[in-house]
């Protein structure tokens, strides 16, 4: 297992995949997940040419436990600390969930000029409904904001059936995630907004979504498409797929994500 410490002195487990001169891909996860969570993409991506970087966000996995730092903008900081102490220069951003915002909140505070691709899996940029914006969690708004931090952990994210060998290989080493510990940072994922970052991304952007997420409505990813005008960003629906697309349809997810990617390098 490889460690690095943060500009704040945490200590965060990461892996990284592959050969030194290919390009880099950067899976992020979301709320509570290892790096396990991507076991089902390593071998195709690194087949297809691509060196796969993944971390554990503090108090994730075999990260570094803290009370410090439980905020979105935080484990973008973190992505940047970790690419400076590799020397990664240029890299792809695949976020599911929680690992999306990381990607949005990271070329919010250092741009996208290093960035050749982004992979948004099954996230809305704006969690919260209002007038004028309906793709976040379902009656949601300012005052449920509560409620939908404490469902969350009761919220079954899948609608397949995963695999029995895959997820036991996604299972391995599993630590116990403290939800009550996190939910600082549940909460501030919850409030934010990056639909201006969005909007003003220069890169080729691939909105995923589960056509039967239990988060968002599956109209999320269009409407995330409709704000970014980049001519080579695309929108794909993962038709009976709950909210983790990569895993309970690793085999589609691979293929288009690598299409996508390597399009666009």
């Amino acid at each position: 297992m490889s460690f690095f410490k943060t500009n704040d002195g945490v200590r965060l487990h990461y892996q990284f995949d592959g050969n030194y001169d290919q390009p880099v891909v950067v899976l992020l996860g979301g709320y509570t997940s290892m790096i396990t969570t991507w076991t089902a993409q390593v071998d195709d991506f690194k087949q297809a040419g691509f060196r796969i970087l993944r971390f554990e966000y503090r108090n994730h996995g075999q990260s570094e436990q803290t009370d410090k730092g439980l905020r979105i903008s935080r484990l973008a900081m973190d992505l940047q600390n970790l690419l400076v102490y590799l020397h990664v220069e240029d890299f792809s951003l695949v976020g599911h969930s929680m690992g999306a915002m990381v990607a949005s909140q990271y070329i919010s505070l250092f741009g996208d000029q290093h960035v050749k691709a982004l992979v948004t899996e099954d996230q809305t940029p704006k969690m919260l409904n209002e007038d004028g914006w309906q793709y976040g969690v379902a009656d949601s708004s300012f005052k449920e904001i509560s409620q939908i931090a404490d469902d969350f952990p009761k919220t079954k994210l899948v609608r397949q059936t995963i695999d029995k060998e895959l997820k036991q290989q996604v299972s391995a080493g599993y630590v116990p995630f403290n939800f009550k510990k996190n939910r600082p940072l549940m909460v501030d994922g919850i409030v934010q907004d990056w639909r201006d970052v969005v909007a003003n991304e220069r890169i080729p952007h691939l909105f995923l979504a589960g056509s039967e997420s239990p988060l968002y409505p599956v109209g999320h990813a269009q409407a995330g498409r409709d704000l970014q005008q980049v001519k080579n960003s695309a929108v794909h629906i993962f038709e009976g797929s709950g909210h983790i697309p990569h895993l309970e349809f690793y085999n589609e997810f691979n293929r288009i994500v690598i299409e996508f990617i390597a399009k666009n390098q």
